[in-house]
């Protein structure tokens, strides 16, 4: 196992040295959880592959995002929602699309952190904070999208208790950010919607989506590097063996076929994604969840060939569950609705961004709540109402048989 990590401390330094919240800046929700959430952000770079979709010999070079639960109390900060560079590449691939998002204005966006430095006065002293344990998931975006643009989900899933480390796919997503300032943006020409390939293309990238996974678990097996990104861990460092993994759209669909391929990953949950992936040949016992956008059931998901709700469904031999949110299309289940509704900005036309009517507050609980009680069902044995059927607080969540 090889990693690179040449910003870890000035990540850490962007984070815990945050000023207050500046006028032009626009602040995300505060975590809704019971912990305070911390962000580390850092590169790994794996020296024993190359990108498929990048020049040849172009190695595979990972950005990850670390949300962690903070225990104790600590000074609240404000951190870039992405940045300055990044920000200004979406303001304009977004307003090309129909938003009216002029540069700066995702850079104004912040979450709503924790620094890594207590509150304790001197009578608390006696309290400090002992190591902790807190089982790991790992997230994987849509393609054409960023792993950025779930930070405000990632963040909220942490403050129920989880490192929550989502993973950017470098050529298949729309721009990487490295540590050195360089980019990769997506490769237009193979994910184009008229490439008779497109099938083909998806499949060669969960492939890649999932050796990505299991190169993050190996990293993060690493104590060194696993405490430098995370405070307050336990001596003994992540447990990586007992993790789950969801995911938007390609994203989900990698946390399918992983169930397959890694043994560390316990369950997974797709969000508005397909089983596109390399197949589940001799099925999985491992608890799996779809959370999807009306009316996309398993008799009509027909996004490309190579789609295989009807004989994959089956594959999946133990607990599963799916689910629909009403009013809903692929992109409510990213931060889009949230950021929006914060931003005050809406699209000109609502449906280039594939969004329903859910406000971006209600789209954000709904998604969370059920992301977090699978997590809880699979790496901590909770059971929750949310997983048996309809409930009265989320009317708008279907079961599908």
């Amino acid at each position: 196992m090889l990693f690179s990590n040449p910003l870890l401390a000035c990540a850490f330094l962007t984070i815990c040295s945050a000023s207050p919240t500046a006028p032009s800046q626009i602040q995300l929700p505060k975590p809704v959880g019971k912990y305070e959430v911390g962000l580390s952000i850092t590169e790994l770079i794996d020296h024993n592959r190359t990108q498929p979709f990048a020049p040849n010999g172009t190695l595979v070079k990972l950005m990850i995002s670390v949300f962690y639960p903070v225990t104790h109390k600590h000074h609240s900060i404000s951190g870039a929602y992405m940045t300055t560079e990044t920000a200004l590449i979406e303001d304009n691939t977004l307003s090309s699309q129909g938003l009216a998002a002029p540069n700066g204005t995702f850079g104004k966006l912040t979450l709503q952190l924790a620094s890594d430095q207590s509150i304790q006065s001197r009578k608390d002293k006696s309290t400090c904070e002992n190591p902790v344990e807190y089982p790991l998931v790992l997230f994987m975006p849509g393609e054409g999208t960023t792993r950025l643009f779930y930070n405000q989900i990632a963040s909220t899933v942490a403050s129920r208790g989880y490192i929550v480390v989502t993973i950017d796919a470098p050529y298949d997503v729309d721009v990487v950010q490295y540590t050195d300032g360089s980019f990769a943006y997506i490769n237009q020409t193979l994910w184009a919607n008229d490439n008779p390939e497109l099938a083909n293309v998806a499949l060669v990238a969960i492939q890649t989506r999932m050796d990505d996974v299991s190169f993050v678990l190996d990293s993060l097996s690493n104590t060194t590097l696993a405490q430098s990104l995370i405070p307050n861990l336990p001596a003994s460092g992540l447990n990586t063996t007992h993790t789950a993994m969801f995911g938007h759209s390609l994203g989900g669909a990698t946390a399918y076929s992983i169930l397959d391929a890694e043994d560390r990953i316990l369950g997974g949950l797709t969000m508005d994604g397909d089983l596109n992936g390399p197949p589940l040949l001799n099925g999985s016992s491992k608890p799996f969840m779809f959370i999807g956008s009306t009316n996309h059931t398993r008799e009509n998901a027909d996004d490309d060939p190579g789609s295989t709700w009807l004989s994959g469904w089956p594959k999946l031999l133990g607990w599963k569950k799916y689910v629909m949110v009403a009013n809903t299309m692929h992109y409510d289940f990213s931060d889009y609705p949230i950021v929006f509704e914060t931003l005050g900005i809406t699209p000109t036309n609502g449906t280039n961004f594939l969004l329903g009517d859910l406000k971006g507050k209600r789209a954000l609980e709904i998604v969370t709540s059920y992301v977090g009680v699978f997590l809880d069902f699979v790496l901590l044995g909770k059971e929750s109402r949310l997983l048996d059927g309809p409930v009265k607080q989320f009317p708008e969540v279907t079961f599908e048989n």
